[in-house]
């Protein structure tokens, strides 16, 4: 049966005939639909870019291919739409809860962190006030100890430039260290010489000198009217008076240190500002080395040289070799007192008695009954 409900004819076929039976095709509106090829239309709307594809309309074309099995009837297992897409989404996303605790830990720690700058702001405040208290106080201090220093400088100077104009032993005895003891040491001294033949002419510089531990001592350097430059030593009272070290400043000696090679004066016991170095000479009364410690002495302005001994081993010798070795081996200025024993042989020769100062100067008076 066709499935346009056409009637089959039925032509008779001569098998005897010779000639070939020409072939029918049965056709049929499918077939025809079928056998016609597809054409690809351009919309007239479209550009010239986008193409469109035109299908017989469904009731003219079968365009599935494949009809499903029977095993599809059969199949019983459904799926809830409204759950498939929230599945979709499960390995990927997981729901967690709010982390409150957090956000108040935050807002905790925001809290304190405006409480410790506002507590910070104040204290900086009452710092600020106390620092500008404290300035202000070192900037008086400062100013209060700049003046006290302005006015010592001037008394060091004018002390100094007294000191060297000054035309008298009395003059010169109001401006000295120690001017009890010292004043008959410049009686002596001065005995037969003026008292100044070399004014100052400008005051050079200023040092502070710390000795024994004591700050009360500087170094003024002077030059004279012949040009000469010299360093004295200022001590400042207690008062804040300013004096002078005449022993120093002349660089005094109980006589002359030639006359005193010289002459040699025995059994008396002078007081010399000498230079001292360890020495090797050993001749006569001092020629046993393991009994006695031998020291070149020398003096300023002179060529001149003694050697003085003090028994070794004992306290003296110790001091002296000490001293040494505190200044690297070389000379040291000290005050000694020396003596020359009675019918001594040898010719340069002295005895050292007692190490009166490890310098020139006299920190403090020397007692005079030892």
């Amino acid at each position: 049966m066709a499935r346009d409900g056409k009637q089959l004819k039925l032509t008779p076929v001569d098998d005897a005939a010779e000639t070939r039976a020409p072939v029918i095709r049965l056709e049929s509106k499918e077939t025809l639909q079928r056998a016609k090829p597809l054409r690809l239309a351009v919309h007239p709307e479209e550009t010239q870019v986008s193409r469109r594809l035109d299908l017989p309309a469904r009731e003219d074309f079968e365009i599935r291919t494949h009809q499903p099995g029977i095993e599809a009837l059969f199949e019983t297992d459904t799926v809830a739409p409204e759950t498939m897409e929230q599945a979709w989404g499960k390995p990927s996303v997981h729901h967690k809860n709010v982390p409150w605790g957090w956000f108040i830990l935050l807002g905790l720690i925001l809290a304190g962190g405006v409480t410790w700058s506002l507590t910070r702001v104040k204290k900086s405040g009452a710092q600020a006030r106390q620092i500008r208290f404290e300035t202000a106080s070192v900037l008086g201090k400062d100013a209060h100890e700049n003046q006290q220093a302005s006015q010592l400088i001037d008394r060091i100077n004018a002390a100094t430039r007294a000191f060297c104009d000054a035309p008298s032993v009395d003059d010169l005895a109001r401006l000295v260290r120690d001017p009890v003891r010292v004043r008959p040491l410049m009686d002596r001294y001065y005995a037969d010489r003026p008292v100044s033949t070399n004014p100052l002419f400008a005051n050079k510089q200023l040092h502070p000198l710390t000795l024994d531990h004591r700050a009360n001592f500087w170094i003024a350097t002077v030059e004279l009217a012949d040009h000469q430059t010299r360093n004295l030593i200022v001590e400042i009272l207690d008062s804040g008076e300013a004096r002078i070290d005449w022993e120093t400043a002349v660089c005094y000696q109980p006589m002359k240190w030639d006359s005193f090679a010289k002459e040699r004066p025995a059994g008396i016991f002078l007081d010399f500002r000498v230079y001292v170095e360890l020495d090797n000479f050993f001749s006569h009364e001092f020629a046993d080395s393991s009994h006695w410690n031998s020291f070149r002495l020398t003096a300023r302005d002179s060529d001149e040289t003694l050697f003085g001994y003090a028994k070794a081993n004992e306290e003296l010798a110790r001091s002296i070799l000490d001293l040494l070795s505190q200044n690297q081996g070389r000379r040291i200025s000290v005050i000694l007192r020396v003596t020359i024993p009675e019918g001594l042989q040898s010719r340069r020769g002295v005895v050292i008695e007692k190490l009166l100062s490890p310098r020139w100067l006299y920190i403090a008076p020397p007692d005079s009954s030892s």
